[in-house]
């Protein structure tokens, strides 16, 4: 069955009160900004979307896209690298360019009472900071605002020195970019609303219930290319952001969103009344951060960065602060790293 219309299975008023609230708050994401290099409050730079880079060829087979560079035994001391390194460069710079996303709870994303930039992500790329100039001043890391597009060609371009936004590594993504350890696991699953009108296997089977109908998720996911799979059957919708297939779903503009388990908890608590998650995964989805493929010593280091975090609990700090509030599920184990690569 194709819906290409608002479905208004709920009353009206009701749905376009929460659509225009889940409207104002993505408004209010997209405009405000964190702390700038000279700790200025500032909008977060944005990279135009101009900027793109062509999609690449499709990757060949990498093996295990998940095999990071092996790190240091212990985390270096800061200015203990050689000065021609990826980290005395940023030194001198003065402060770390990190791709992040700003609409995207629990991961990152703009908190509208202090205007700041918060999330597991966020503050991971804080210590990644905090480990290369000894401290965690606000003036030591500038943000900067990325569509899921434009993360790899970002850091291709050196526009940023680091992404880390809920990014899945992969084979065809390692083919530009590479990627640090694997920090944490997540899996996709669908997110409708609780309308009885939607097929009795949508809520058993996730995605795969959902043939012939609306499916949201942002362009240049994985979680986009998943839904035009043909086993899938489903009509994919592109979203600017999440929040923006959140409003689209509350809207009567799509019929599902289609993602991650951890970005789905985090918009079904936005719209916990109307919403769920159902289904169950349907892939394995390892994040790492992307680094530019000519830096291999500031990967080994981002690991040392990523393994301290992991042995000293600040990781599961971490989840606790923000991530298992929204699944309300026991905290996990770190993903646990013992093999990497060879190469470099």
């Amino acid at each position: 069955m194709k819906h290409t219309g608002p479905r208004g299975r709920y009353g009206r008023r009701t749905r376009r009160t929460a659509a225009a609230l889940a409207t104002g708050i993505a408004l209010v994401v997209a405009s405000q900004g964190g702390a700038g290099a000279d700790g200025a409050r500032r909008q977060p730079q944005a990279v135009p979307a101009a900027q793109s880079a062509p999609a690449a060829p499709a990757a060949t087979d990498c093996g295990d896209p998940k095999l990071s560079l092996r790190p240091p035994a212990s985390l270096p001391a800061p200015g203990s690298w050689p000065q021609d390194s990826k980290m005395a460069e940023i030194v001198r710079r003065g402060y770390l360019r990190a791709g992040v996303d700003q609409s995207t709870y629990p991961f990152g994303y703009l908190d509208p009472v202090d205007a700041t930039l918060k999330g597991f992500d966020i503050d991971l790329l804080r210590e990644v900071a905090k480990a290369i100039f000894g401290d965690a001043g606000p003036n030591r890391i500038q943000f900067r605002v990325l569509r899921n597009a434009d993360r790899v060609p970002a850091v291709e371009s050196g526009q940023v020195d680091i992404v880390a936004m809920t990014m899945t590594v992969n084979c065809e993504r390692r083919e530009r970019v590479d990627f640090s350890d694997v920090y944490f696991t997540a899996g996709q699953r669908t997110l409708v609303q609780k309308d009885p009108g939607l097929p009795a296997r949508a809520r058993t089977e996730g995605l795969a219930g959902l043939a012939g109908y609306r499916v949201c998720a942002v362009n240049g996911s994985t979680s986009l290319t998943r839904i035009k799979e043909p086993q899938y059957q489903a009509i994919p919708v592109e979203g600017e952001t999440w929040a923006d297939c959140l409003v689209k779903l509350q809207k009567g503009e799509t019929d599902a969103i289609s993602t991650d388990d951890t970005i789905l908890a985090g918009l079904q608590a936005q719209d916990a009344k109307f919403t769920e998650v159902v289904g169950g995964r349907i892939s394995e989805e390892p994040y790492g951060m992307a680094v530019n493929k000519e830096d291999p010593e500031f990967v080994r280091f981002v690991n040392a960065v990523l393994a301290d975090v992991k042995r000293s609990g600040r990781w599961t700090d971490l989840y606790k602060a923000y991530i298992g509030t929204s699944l309300d599920e026991t905290v996990p184990r770190p993903p646990a790293v013992t093999t990497w690569r060879t190469e470099s």
